[in-house]
Formats: structure tokens, C-alpha cells, sequence
């Protein structure tokens, strides 16, 4: 096991501009596919029934209800059907163009460059451990610039296992090589990274720009600005 100081970030939210990417990506979309001439409500009327529907496709995919395959189609057909189109091969289209578009973007949040540049260079090894989709999460990181500063890039389809699962933080030290005592979890995520990692003995920074409240945080630090890690990481 090494004795090196550990850092996993999360990648969705914390390092890739989840937000600002998806919506690019998304109103490329809406227009692409002509869903001005065929919904009421325009791009924010699809785009409010898009996110909703999104997020629980998401939450059924982390607790088992729901397959990949599955989810990537369902949430365009449940925002289209919210928005008054009845389509299935148009949603199994947009499902297929999402994916394959939206890697491709790369706004990261800001000072993410600068902060891995400078962990690295304190000696920190540095990993990505997130519970994305494996193909679509290599090319973020290799589109963005993050990839040289990043030791490994350990998804939950790769490990067998999804965050917040304890099982999913104990393969990640297997894979590289880490003590849990060595470890520290910064991401956006608080059941997911900042509960579960400090369940599996790791170290935790909840990255928290909205300042949303967790009363009872086992986080060892909050932050609101990637940079603030520089003073808070030991």
C-alpha cells in the first residue's frame, strides 16, 4: 500500500461542468431535432421536464431499479412525453446523440486545472473516482486537459460497484494501491461521496458551491471554490 497522500475526486459537478456542458449539448439538440415545430414551451419548458425526469432515471439507475441501456433512451422519452411528443425512435435518437455529444464539451468549473496542477506537484496522487458511465467519462477527462494531472480515472462500472456502496471505495483502493487512512473523497455528491466515503474509512471535503445545508456533515471541510481545497487539503 502506498503511504502517499490520496485525493479521488469526483468528476460530474466537481472537476466537469456538468450543468453548463448539458445544456450546450441539450439545446444543440433541441434544435437539431426540430422540437420547436412539435412542443409548447419552449427550449426552458423542455429543458425544466428534461431535468426532472433526468434525475430520477438517475436515482433509479444508483439504487438498481433502472439499467444503463434503459436509462439513456427513457429519460429523452419521458422529457418528450412531458412535452407533448410521443416518440420513441426519436427518443432512442436523443438518447444516442446526448451521449455521443456531450463528452465532447469542455467547460470544467472553475480552477480545476490550477488545483490539480498544484496537488500533483505537492506530491498528491490523484484519482477520478465517479459513478459515470465509462465510455463517456475517458474522453471528459481527455478532452478537457484534467487527464495529466490524473493518475487513474476509476468508474463504477469498471470497479463493479456504485457510490455510495462501500463496496465501491474499497475496490478503488485495491485498484490503485491506496491505504484507507491515506485516502481523501472531494465531490459534490453528499450521500454518495462525502457519506460514503467517510463510511469506508476514508477522509472527506464536501465541494458545496450552492452552500446547501447538511447539518450532521462527517465532511472534514466544506468548500465553495475548488481553490479553497489548497488551504484545506493537508
Amino acid at each position: 500500500m502506498s503511504e502517499r497522500l490520496a485525493l479521488f475526486f469526483d468528476l460530474d459537478r466537481t472537476l466537469w461542468d456538468f450543468e453548463r456542458n448539458s445544456l450546450e449539448t441539450l439545446k444543440g439538440l433541441y434544435v437539431d431535432c426540430g422540437l420547436a415545430q412539435r412542443g409548447s414551451g419552449g427550449f426552458e419548458g423542455f429543458n425544466a421536464v428534461y431535468q426532472r425526469e433526468n434525475a430520477q432515471c438517475w436515482e433509479d439507475y444508483r439504487t438498481g431499479r433502472m439499467k444503463k441501456e434503459v436509462l439513456r433512451s427513457e429519460r429523452f422519452r419521458r422529457a418528450l412525453k412531458g412535452f407533448g411528443i410521443e416518440d420513441d425512435a426519436l427518443a432512442e435518437q436523443m438518447g444516442i446523440q446526448y451521449v455521443e455529444r456531450g463528452p465532447h464539451q469542455r467547460h470544467l468549473i472553475p480552477g480545476t486545472l490550477e488545483v490539480l496542477e498544484t496537488l500533483r506537484n505537492r506530491g498528491h496522487d490523484i484519482h477520478i473516482l465517479t459513478n459515470g458511465f465509462s465510455e463517456v467519462q475517458h474522453i471528459k477527462v481527455e478532452n478537457t486537459g484534467i487527464a495529466e494531472w490524473v493518475n487513474h480515472l476509476l468508474t463504477s462500472e469498471e470497479l463493479g460497484h456504485l457510490k455510495p456502496a462501500r463496496a465501491c471505495f474499497d475496490a478503488a483502493l485495491e485498484w490503485t494501491g491506496v491505504a484507507a487512512e491515506q485516502a481523501w473523497m472531494i465531490g459534490d455528491d453528499h450521500g454518495a461521496d462525502v457519506v460514503g466515503a467517510h463510511q469506508a474509512g476514508w477522509k472527506t471535503v464536501f465541494f458545496n458551491p450552492e452552500g446547501t445545508p447538511e447539518d450532521g456533515s462527517p465532511a472534514s471541510a466544506t468548500v465553495k471554490e475548488l481553490r479553497e481545497l489548497l488551504a484545506v487539503l493537508p
